[in-house]
């Protein structure tokens, strides 16, 4: 299975959509980062929703992420990059990605002045909406679904506010999966997201040290500023755009042993155990399965290369065993 299964029309704003073939569409409206579980309730409501209106499934997003105009003293990590959050929305079936940009003007607007902008536009005709039903919108978040229900009334189309998804009896929210993968529970964040998490990015030069002084190629990976586990070496697997799945053992960290042969200060270096060629220029998504160790320094090249032989050698069993679980 191939990095992206389907593409999915992407555009700035619903008149743009009309000129793109659209004419009827349901929408779901959000933030998405993640796609997790809750996110695919909603859009597996959308999806039914859209069907029996005779629509075609839209989502409706924002760009940058409210947080980031909001609370701009307030970094945020996100999940997923713009572009694999739009893969993944494909992947579940969506056949347009709507981003509107999110500014503080935007965010002043009043409830109604924000639908208006959002919802009403010449050439598409909005069959049905679906959102979470403890959204929030327009100034200070004033508007919820009780105003978007008066909304839907006067407008003619059908609502449906999706309740959360929860999991052991917890909330499934991006929030609680960015804190899973900080605090390194895998576990955690694999069961919300439906899928393991993973970080995506063109392999780029390092420093060849892995394989000049070590014999274990590494592809360094340049990542987006997403969320990343705890620095240390995982056992992961690495998934090229093609659809090859390779077993991979993971650094996240400084590489205290060569730190100052290195140019960044947090690397996502990736060891593809098996494979032989040149990476360069790919792109690759890499997912972290389980924590093998800590990140540390060691006194020598050999010492080092004798722990990389270890940890290969425990990545391959575990590995193989999530390999049968999965049925690959």
């Amino acid at each position: 299975m191939s990095i992206k299964e389907k593409t999915t029309v992407s555009a700035v704003s619903l008149e743009s959509l009309a000129k793109r073939g659209f004419s009827r569409i349901a929408v779901a409206v959000g933030v998405f980062d993640g796609v997790h579980l809750g996110h695919q309730k909603l859009l597996a409501r959308l999806k039914t929703m859209a069907a029996g209106l005779n629509a075609k499934p839209v989502v409706l997003t924002f760009h940058p992420h409210p947080r980031f105009v909001l609370f701009p003293n307030a970094p945020l990590k996100l999940l997923v990059s713009r572009e694999k959050k739009f893969d993944l929305l494909a992947k579940f079936g969506i056949d347009a990605v709507v981003t509107l940009p999110f500014t503080a003007d935007f965010a002043a607007m009043p409830p109604d002045v924000f639908l208006e902008t959002c919802l009403d536009s010449p050439g598409i005709e909005i069959a049905g909406i679906c959102v979470g039903a403890k959204w929030r919108f327009g100034a200070e978040g004033k508007g919820d679904v009780e105003t978007l229900a008066k909304y839907s009334k006067s407008h003619n189309f059908e609502l449906d506010p999706v309740e959360e998804f929860t999991l052991g009896g917890g909330v499934v929210s991006s929030t609680a999966i960015r804190r899973a993968v900080s605090g390194g529970l895998l576990d955690d964040a694999t069961a919300m997201l439906g899928r393991r998490h993973s970080v995506r990015g063109k392999v780029s030069r390092g420093a060849n040290i892995a394989t000049s002084d070590l014999k274990c190629p590494t592809a360094n990976i340049a990542i987006p500023d997403v969320i990343l586990p705890p620095d240390g070496v995982y056992a992961g697997f690495a998934v090229m755009e093609d659809g090859q799945r390779w077993p991979a053992a993971v650094s996240v960290g400084e590489s205290p042993s060569f730190k100052e042969k290195q140019r960044s200060k947090t690397l996502v270096e990736t060891h593809l155990l098996g494979f032989n060629g040149d990476l360069y220029g790919n792109v690759l998504d890499t997912e972290f399965v389980r924590h093998i160790r800590e990140e540390r320094c060691f006194r020598s090249p050999e010492e080092l290369a004798a722990q990389i032989a270890d940890d290969l050698a425990q990545i391959a069993q575990i590995a193989k065993s999530r390999m049968n679980a999965d049925g690959n």
